[in-house]
């Protein structure tokens, strides 16, 4: 069998969190523009394996593995983007598959494979839509139109960037933990109820329904508030600078007033600020 070139570059020593990674602005770009792409690998796997590529998950695990590509790639080391993502996108595609043929991979996973994975199954979990092959709903109901599927697609990046986050938390490479700081920052000046979400949800991985259920209103007032929140700091991403932080929502308001008469500080601000105490 001939060896593709681009995967042959892509397996050379792992290195990916040497040299100078893109910063989240420039990694989300990848995912967009490279989104067709890494869904072709996805339909060509599917077709070997004689699977529907989106009703059996082959799109979404395509999806994981071009999101945390972008988050590890490192543009100093001269491989081109393509050769170092296929062979890792192909890889989940083939996963997917066999795991949907109800095979079971015996090798053992390397630090990349187990965070990747751990960034895919979270995202699966939080994003249930992914596993029939949907994406995310967004705040404007027209599921079909380019302006949701961006959106939608916004919100697997932000959401992969929550992740990575609390997984760069305990890097020691220089490059994750300013990346972290970063992120940590921009969560530090939302507003308490807005943090309290987004922490329980991606740090302590509560579902969205159990937090509503505590706080006693309906799941949709959480659901909604966290696609705003997903939203919002997809722009503070973007634009790589803190926005004045997120209104809150006619059903979350009564909750969030009895946490500021409470005084309550937010999970995000007391870590930033610790994390400028101890450097």
């Amino acid at each position: 069998m001939t060896e593709n070139p681009e995967e042959m570059a892509s397996e050379g020593p792992a290195t990916e969190e040497a040299g100078s990674l893109l910063s989240l602005e420039e990694a989300n770009a990848l995912v967009e523009e490279h989104r067709g792409w890494a869904e072709s690998i996805a339909r060509s796997v599917a077709r070997g394996w004689s699977l529907d590529w989106q009703s059996e998950g082959l799109d979404g695990a395509a999806m994981e593995a071009l999101i945390f590509c972008s988050r590890r790639f490192d543009p100093s080391l001269g491989i081109p983007f393509r050769g170092y993502a296929r062979r890792r996108i192909h890889e989940a595609s083939t996963e997917a598959a066999r795991q949907s043929k109800g095979w079971v991979k015996s090798t053992s996973s390397s630090q990349f494979e187990r965070l990747a994975k751990e960034v895919s199954v979270e995202l699966f979990e939080l994003f249930p839509e992914l596993r029939s092959g949907a994406l995310p709903a967004t705040l404007d109901g027209d599921g079909g139109s380019d302006k949701a599927v961006r959106a939608s697609i916004r919100q697997l990046l932000v959401g992969a960037t929550l992740v990575t986050t609390r997984q760069g938390l305990a890097s020691s490479t220089p490059d994750e933990l300013l990346d972290t700081k970063k992120v940590i920052g921009f969560l530090a000046f939302l507003e308490v109820i807005h943090q309290i979400i987004l922490w329980r949800i991606y740090w302590d991985g509560d579902s969205m329904r159990s937090i509503a259920s505590e706080w006693e209103m309906d799941e949709l007032n959480v659901i909604r508030e966290h696609i705003a929140l997903i939203e919002h700091l997809s722009r503070a991403i973007q634009k790589d600078k803190s926005f004045e932080p997120l209104k809150i929502r006619p059903g979350l308001r009564a909750r969030a007033l009895e946490m500021k008469r409470e005084k309550t500080v937010g999970p995000f601000t007391k870590l930033y600020t610790d994390q400028d105490k101890h450097p």
